[in-house]
């Protein structure tokens, strides 16, 4: 971990489902809309293809950083059992990507380091 750049997680939308029912979404892309002072919009999820509450949330979370309300609501953590997100800081992409996979028990995606996503 660690060895990607932020060049490399700008357009990164992939998901991989897991036999044991758990899913891992992530979403990265680099942004100038005025409700992303981060310059970044992101969800990192990680979750249940099926709710299972209270080891899920409602809607199948289990972990996730997001910052769908950035200009609102600012950074978000979301995590099993608690309904109500947690506001955190924004280390900068690289850094919350790291952590979001040292947190979970899942084998980090390979990104594509050839700099060839959509910008």
């Amino acid at each position: 971990m660690g060895s990607v750049t932020a060049d490399d997680l700008n357009g990164v939308s992939e998901a991989q489902k897991y036999p044991d029912g758990t899913v891992i979404r992530v979403f990265c892309m680099r942004t100038n809309q005025d409700a992303y002072q981060s310059g970044w919009a992101y969800k990192l999820h990680y979750g249940a293809t099926q709710p299972d509450p209270p080891q899920t949330l409602d809607d199948g979370t289990i972990r996730r950083y997001d910052n769908s309300h950035e200009d609102t609501k600012g950074h978000e953590l979301h995590v099993a059992p608690e309904p109500d997100p947690e506001t955190t800081e924004f280390p900068g992409m690289v850094e919350l990507w790291d952590r979001f996979w040292s947190e979970v028990p899942k084998d980090e995606f390979e990104v594509d380091s050839q700099g060839d996503h959509n910008d």
